[in-house]
């Protein structure tokens, strides 16, 4: 911060009269927004990779000499770590759609204008933008292909396909994938492909003229993929119509700046890159989804699946081995359309297409277990139908309401919707388009607002809410799933949903109340006891039950209640920046702490990532290769009170922390050789207890000052050993404690019965 304060000065003249973050920066790098006296504002850049830095400075000035709508670059320090650009507000294209997306697609005038100024722009900045760029600039590589697509292709393959255990041939699909890969590569180009071209990196001024921002990662590229990525974006629901309208503004638009091909050939190229876009997708949202049940994650497999179909049904690919499979795929029954309860799985959940929920067997109702009436407030909310009763208060507590939603429109009269329920996007649509139930709702949820407002005041640990119509099949469940919804998303407490007549039950777990955890998760590694699988690919993407290593951390941490975690790389690290920013950093605040120059061994590493943490908060630390039962997140909370805390186990090994009997940390022995490591000279080895280190341990900050001394390159565990008498190094062992190193080949093979037996 100082050094950017000492930035703004050389530039300005004069310290600037504040200083404010800007939240929500997606990628490694921080922002803020510095005014002067006047109150005109510029916004700062702190960045950690002077590879990234200077791509993006040097777009920028590039794009501005081009004449192109982008911030202009005021002053940059002499490393390139820190640079002023001018500021181009606070609205960004996202937040001005918000409406349409909240109406399901439905985009007003307005906002469809917004659209279109946005879909003519960006033509101009790919090919004017194009014009004398020096590609090798580009970070973290100056080009699109075929392994950047094989990736993704592979990506899909194992953590969309697999998991849904359908047949299939892995050589013939394979060729496809190559075919494929050849195709979206095949033909020149002289565009500039941004690569994450979406509405949150279009910024509007007070006219709705489109800015753009956060091209860092762009590079040459057929245009095709921006438009596909921009207009197919599963959140934004676009339509058709509209579409194939901003389709042909683009198209149009190309015109001015290059000799277009026919449309015809416009159209096909677009259809591969589309079919590519969804593959990716689907590779990214659906094994977490279909099978984790995460809520964000399943409702991006809908429209997904629904493109995916369409483009099989209207497009003739030529890819017959792999067109095959994903018609196989699209007909698979848990991703049927119209079908709302599909066949149960052996392990007794319920799948439908638009919601994976904690399902009960469908020979009976849905119901709870009683509710014990200790701890804090559980919400349930049920749906049912009059003809088979209310349901009872099983809390004995008493407390609650029923609402009769018998008196909004019914889409069960209607042929189309009988056999659908109140969760499917069919039934949704009706009942929101015709807006009665919606009415219905806004009173409801002040209603229940005060109630459990009230309820959590006074301590009350039991509060139940019903819905009640003709066949507890449409208005009712909609109307329970959108009031838990409402009430989990407010109040951030345990909710429990029962659609009683359709057999479907869901948990929606409290949020944690505690401020988000900060970590660092080791990535850098060079995998050497994974060759030959590591020779293309780093540790951190070895697939372990069908997820990358990395990514089963990370969403361990996410759920776990992590905010900003940072993930340090070197061993062909634009892989992992491009599978984080493939997945939009999985929604987490995630920074790199790049490695690539030289690798700095775990204390190393975390000593360089010092800057991109809060130094008021511990810094939980998770090597990427561990799979545990731990509960992060008490361990976490565990260990504010230490200087540091290592999470150890009872595992048979041939190295050994030691701990005095209070568990504070005095050495270290190798059993083999009988060699012992201790900053106490007398220490009696036989009186210690012995534990394996995990790889996971907590951090404080206020060590990084005894750290300053310490080579580039160091261990972590020689700078616990080496402090230990002057500072808390503390171990925490459980006697629950599940806990494997999927570092080598062969523990691979052992990692899904592992998996199994943590998930029970």
């Amino acid at each position: 911060m100082l050094l950017l304060r000492q930035l703004y000065q050389q530039w300005k003249g004069e310290e600037p009269a504040s200083v404010t973050r800007i939240a929500g920066a997606g990628s490694n790098r921080q922002y803020f927004r510095l005014a002067d006296s006047a109150g005109k504002t510029v916004v700062g850049v702190v960045g950690t990779s002077k590879d990234e830095n200077h791509a993006f400075i040097y777009l920028t000035r590039h794009f501005t000499h081009r004449q192109l709508p982008v911030p202009h670059i005021l002053a940059v320090s002499d490393d390139e770590m820190r640079y002023l650009q001018s500021d181009l507000g606070t609205t960004a294209l996202f937040d001005a759609l918000k409406g349409g997306r909240e109406a399901g697609g439905r985009y007003n005038i307005q906002e469809q204008e917004l659209l279109l100024k946005t879909i003519r722009q960006l033509p101009n900045f790919q090919m004017r933008g194009a014009r004398g760029l020096d590609w090798s600039v580009c970070y973290p590589q100056p080009a699109f292909d075929e392994e950047t697509v094989l990736f993704d292709l592979n990506y899909f393959k194992y953590c969309f396909l697999k998991p849904t255990d359908l047949d299939f041939h892995e050589l013939k699909l394979e060729a496809n994938f190559r075919l494929f890969a050849k195709d979206l590569t095949a033909e020149p180009v002289d565009s500039f492909m941004y690569r994450d071209f979406q509405a949150r990196n279009v910024m509007l001024d007070a006219q709705g003229n489109p800015s753009f921002i956060d091209y860092q990662g762009g590079r040459r590229g057929p245009f095709y993929y921006d438009l596909a990525s921009f207009l197919w974006q599963a959140s934004a629901k676009y339509s058709n119509k509209l579409r194939r309208k901003l389709i042909y503004e683009y198209y149009n638009s190309l015109k001015n700046y290059t000799e277009v091909p026919s449309k015809r050939h416009f159209v096909d190229r677009l259809s591969l890159f589309v079919l590519f876009r969804t593959l990716q997708v689907l590779g990214a949202y659906g094994f977490r989804g279909y099978f984790e049940r995460k809520k964000h994650f399943i409702d991006s497999i809908p429209p997904a699946m629904h493109n995916l179909r369409e483009m099989l049904d209207n497009v003739d690919f030529h890819y017959p081995y792999m067109v095959d499979m994903l018609r196989r795929l699209t007909d698979l029954p848990q991703f049927a359309e119209k079908d709302t309860v599909l066949p149960q799985r052996a392990d007794g959940y319920k799948i439908t297409p638009h919601n994976i929920y904690e399902a009960h067997p469908a020979d009976g109702p849905a119901t709870f277990s009683k509710y014990d009436g200790k701890g804090p407030l559980v919400v349930r909310v049920y749906s049912f139908s009059y003809k088979k009763g209310i349901p009872e208060d099983e809390s004995g507590n008493g407390g609650g309401y029923v609402f009769d939603c018998r008196s909004t429109h019914n889409p069960g009269r209607y042929e189309p919707y009988k056999k659908l329920t109140g969760l499917d996007e069919p039934v949704i649509r009706f009942l929101e388009d015709d807006g009665e139930i919606l009415t219905f709702l806004d009173h409801i949820y002040q209603l229940a607002d005060a109630h459990v407002a009230r309820y959590l005041q006074r301590g009350f640990t039991s509060l139940m809410f019903s819905f009640g119509c003709t066949g507890g099949q449409h208005r009712s469940v909609y109307s329970a799933q959108h009031l838990a919804q409402h009430i989990h998303d407010r109040f951030g407490i345990e909710v429990r949903i029962c659609h009683r007549e359709q057999g479907i039950s869901q948990v929606l777990r409290p949020v944690h109340s505690t401020t988000p955890m900060q970590a660092m998760v080791f990535a850098a590694g060079l995998g050497t006891r994974l060759k030959p699988l590591t020779d293309t690919m780093p540790k951190a993407l070895v697939p372990v039950g069908g997820e990358p290593l990395l990514q089963r951390v990370l969403q361990k941490l996410k759920d776990e209640g992590a905010g900003r975690v940072v993930v340090n790389v070197h061993h062909l690290a634009s892989q992992i920046v491009s599978y984080l920013d493939a997945h939009q950093r999985f929604g987490m605040d995630i920074k790199i702490s790049d490695e690539t120059d030289a690798l700095l061994d775990t204390g190393g590493g975390l000593r360089k990532a010092a800057a991109l943490f809060d130094p008021e908060k511990p810094i939980l630390i998770h090597n990427v290769d561990i799979l545990s039962n731990v509960c992060l997140r008490d361990f976490y909370e565990a260990s504010k009170d230490n200087d540091a805390t290592l999470l150890v186990s009872s595992r048979e090994t041939s190295r050994y922390l030691l701990f005095d009997q209070q568990m504070r940390l005095v050495g270290w022995t190798n059993v083999q050789t009988g060699e012992v490591r201790s900053p106490y000279p007398d220490l009696d080895v036989s009186q210690c207890r012995r534990y394996a280190f995990s790889g996971i341990h907590v951090f404080s900050p206020r060590l990084f000052k005894r750290m300053e001394e310490w080579p580039p390159k160091f261990s972590i565990i020689d700078f616990y050993l080496k402090i230990c008498a002057q500072a808390k190094v503390q171990g925490y062992a459980k006697d629950d404690l599940k806990l494997m190193d999927v570092g080598k080949i062969d523990t691979l093979d052992q990692a899904d019965t592992f998996l199994q037996q943590i998930a029970r």
